[in-house]
């Protein structure tokens, strides 16, 4: 499971336009769904069917404002002779680190260890293979520094993720409106 932030249709359909012009120059990546783009806020690994009722609950209580986020650059974690994850950044306000910081303090209680890395946020593009890792993505890139707009973030989503070999899939389980 995880908590994240739905990016919109208009820039969603930006940045697949954009994975669909860099794929050919990737190939050593495994892309993500368009449909699964998101903003995690925090990703809670596996969890019991019984604990499902005492996340949403918890989460039901959060009371954040909602704020404008903009889509833009691109990036790659950790650095790029060694690259595992490509990344579109995001920019916004104390906001969206504030509701990251409040998810991760609502469910701490319920055992979920605390972040212990600054929140860095981010939609995640592709994963590099293993043993593909000293490509320099840079290179590889057609541009570095596309900008795919501006959304409103009016709320949030409890998500649960299934692997299969065609890839992750993600359901929402619980929406949680911002203010």
């Amino acid at each position: 499971m995880f908590v994240a932030i739905e990016i919109s249709a208009d820039i969603r359909r930006r940045i697949t336009e954009f994975m669909n012009r860099t794929q050919p120059q990737l190939t050593n990546a495994r892309w993500v769904r368009p449909e699964g783009l998101h903003i995690t806020l925090k990703f809670l690994g596996n969890v019991a069917d019984q604990q499902g009722g005492a996340i949403e609950a918890a989460l039901r209580g959060i009371e954040a404002p909602q704020f404008e986020v903009s889509l833009q650059n691109i990036g790659v974690f950790p650095n790029p002779r060694s690259p595992r994850v490509l990344w579109v950044g995001i920019e916004s306000g104390p906001d969206l680190c504030s509701l990251a910081r409040t998810v991760d303090d609502t469910l701490a209680p319920l055992g979920f260890e605390r972040e212990k890395r600054a929140f860095a946020p981010h939609a995640t593009l592709a994963r590099f293979k293993e043993g593909s890792r000293t490509q320099n993505v840079s290179s590889a890139l057609p541009e570095s520094n596309p900008s795919f707009g501006t959304m409103s973030a009016t709320e949030f989503h409890l998500y649960e993720s299934k692997l299969s070999p065609k890839g992750a899939s993600y359901t929402k389980l619980a929406r949680f409106a911002l203010i």
